[in-house]
C-alpha cells in the first residue's frame, strides 16, 4: 500500500472511532433517560431555587426544590435546549435556543420522582440531548 492510502485509512479510522463513540454515548444517555421516565412515576411541582448560567466550559443548570409527604428534596439538572427558527417572512435567517423549562428563580416546574425513593428525581419537561 502506498503512504497516501495508509494515511487516509488511519484518518478514516480515527473519524469513525470518534463518531461511533459519540453516537454510543448519545444512545446510552437517551436510554437511561427513557428508563427513568418509565420508573419515576411520582409527580410533584417544584420551585427553581438556583440557576447557574452556563458558559464555554459548563452547561446552564437549575436546582429545584420539591416536597413529597412533608419532606423537602432538591434536584439539580442541566437545562436542555430547544431550537426555534428565526425568520423574516418565509426565509429562515438563524435559530434561537431556549431552555425547555423555566429557569427564573421562583418558577414552578414539574418533577418526576421514584416513589420508593423520592430523593431520586428528574425534571419532567427537561428531556433531550442538547444543552449549552
Amino acid at each position: 500500500m502506498s503512504d497516501d492510502i495508509m494515511i487516509l485509512l488511519v484518518f478514516g479510522l480515527i473519524a469513525l472511532l470518534g463518531g461511533g463513540t459519540t453516537a454510543l454515548v448519545l444512545l446510552i444517555a437517551k436510554r437511561v433517560r427513557a428508563k427513568k421516565e418509565r420508573e419515576y412515576t411520582g409527580e410533584a411541582v417544584g420551585t427553581v431555587v438556583r440557576f447557574r448560567m452556563g458558559g464555554i466550559d459548563r452547561p446552564s443548570s437549575v436546582c429545584v426544590r420539591y416536597e413529597v409527604d412533608g419532606r423537602t428534596y432538591e434536584c439539580r439538572e442541566t437545562v436542555k435546549l430547544k431550537s426555534e427558527l428565526i425568520k423574516i417572512g418565509p426565509v429562515p435567517i438563524g435559530q434561537r435556543k431556549r431552555g425547555k423549562i423555566a429557569t427564573r428563580v421562583g418558577s414552578k416546574v414539574r418533577v418526576a420522582y421514584l416513589p420508593s425513593d423520592p430523593s431520586k428525581a428528574i425534571l419532567a419537561d427537561n428531556a433531550g440531548l442538547m444543552n449549552e
